[in-house]
């Protein structure tokens, strides 16, 4: 769930909900997506020049596995991220559809 400074993990026990990892810092982190045990979370940028980062995360630890860094060349605003086929998606303000490709076991 995201926490206000990045993302947290819970795991659910007998005593209701722990919590598990915290994150880096990701600034305004949006609800994550989980795929085949990975975190996928994403900083939406801003208007005042911030631009959008996807992060991708093991599912247990939270250690980071990738970043898109400078990739994304805009901020989202609305939305958040779609999976699906293999990939990611995430569509930033300029109108530009992202699409980052992850690693799927047959």
């Amino acid at each position: 769930v995201p926490n206000g400074r990045g993302i947290t993990a819970l795991k659910l026990t007998g005593n209701g909900f722990e919590t598990g990892w915290t994150s880096k810092e990701i600034a305004a982190a949006r609800t994550p997506a989980i795929v085949n045990g990975v975190v996928f979370a994403l900083a939406p940028g801003n208007a005042r020049g911030a631009k959008a980062v996807l992060y991708a995360m093991e599912g247990t630890t939270g250690k980071e596995y990738w970043n898109s860094g400078s990739e994304i060349a805009s901020y989202v605003t609305s939305g958040g991220l779609a999976a699906g086929g293999g990939r990611v998606y995430l569509s930033t303000v300029d109108n530009v559809q992202y699409a980052f490709g992850f690693y799927m076991e047959k």
